[in-house]
């Protein structure tokens, strides 16, 4: 990952430096009185900075790179469609929290679109994000269709696992420590990008009611002239499910994640890169379970992206909006 943008503003940068003793106090705290956080140092800090900044930094510091990373690309909660900063005492850049503030009233519209995709008659309870793009359609990654859909002979099929045929259902909530669902059956799978595509991506249709009679949300609104290099740097947040993974330091993930997984959560980050052949990157924090999040414009509230991959500290990576658009606009009817 580059890191020099979680430090590419100087009042980022000098606010971390300015409360560390306050963020180390913090992460002392929930690692244990044994923690080896007592031996960071202000000039250790500072010295990691000036290497991110600089685009200089080897990760080899876990433990202070999950520090950085919680301060200035927290993760925060959702409860009743509500972003909600996590009540644990751990410090966060008031700089990134102000930008998020400054865009609640176009992202928290976003969130009752996203949802946790769950399934029946399979050894997974669950296997990633889906999102709306029409009030029907909703976009994934061909990866995590691929858990409970395969080719067939006219389109696609449900796989077949021990004589029953697997279900996939779109649960509109799952928020931390709510009772609230909101259950669309996926009535077809639409498209599964063949495997040779660099495009992570498929289309579902879902019921057009839920399971108590509801209706679907409001499909989210893409950005369809997609992004271009001027877009680098842009302000995004990443909404969809994280999961505990075992590819990430367990440690950093209880720094980064609180050791709250499996529920509707929302991480700021900034684009990256944009590639000419469709994909961008950002450096929001995500893990396993985020695969299939939708990355939303913080300015205008829109999809720019489907996260497809990248685990916390790692690359990110996310398909183009405009890709998303011509899909939908083939299958939409």
């Amino acid at each position: 990952m580059d890191y020099r943008q979680l430090f590419s503003d100087d009042a980022t940068k000098q606010e971390f430096l300015d409360r560390f003793d306050e963020v180390a106090a913090g992460a002392a705290e929930w690692d244990g009185p044994e923690s080896t956080t007592r031996g960071l140092t202000v000039d250790r800090a500072a010295e990691a900075v000036a290497l991110m900044k600089e685009g200089r930094w080897a990760s080899g510091d876990s433990q202070l790179e999950a520090i950085i990373r919680r301060f200035t690309r927290p993760v925060y909660l959702i409860q009743r469609s509500t972003i909600v900063v996590p009540a644990d005492g751990m410090a966060t850049s008031a700089e990134v929290a102000a930008n998020l503030e400054g865009a609640r009233t176009r992202i928290e519209p976003v969130i009752p679109s996203v949802g946790r995709i769950d399934l029946r008659n399979h050894h997974l309870d669950w296997v990633g994000t889906g999102w709306l793009v029409t009030s029907r359609l909703v976009v994934t990654n061909r990866h995590v269709a691929d858990q409970f859909a395969r080719p067939g002979a006219e389109g696609f099929a449900f796989r077949m696992l021990a004589g029953r045929q697997v279900r996939a259902v779109l649960d509109c909530y799952h928020e931390y420590e709510q009772p609230d669902e909101s259950r669309f059956p996926v009535e077809e799978v639409v498209w599964i990008e063949p495997d040779e595509s660099p495009f992570d991506l498929a289309l579902l249709r879902i019921r057009e009611t839920g399971e108590d009679g509801e209706s679907p949300p409001l499909p989210i609104e893409l950005h369809e002239p997609g992004l271009t290099g001027a877009d680098v740097g842009r302000w995004v947040a990443v909404i969809g499910y994280p999961a505990q993974d075992s590819r990430a330091h367990p440690l950093d993930q209880q720094r980064i994640f609180d050791g709250v997984y499996n529920c509707k959560r929302l991480a700021a980050g900034r684009v990256t890169a944009v590639e000419n052949r469709g994909i961008l990157s950002h450096d929001a924090t995500t893990l396993g379970g985020n695969s299939g999040s939708v990355v939303v414009d913080l300015d205008h509230g829109r999809a720019v992206g489907l996260h497809f991959g990248g685990v916390a500290g790692s690359h990110n990576a996310a398909v183009d909006a405009s890709l998303l658009a011509r899909l939908v606009h083939t299958y939409d009817r």
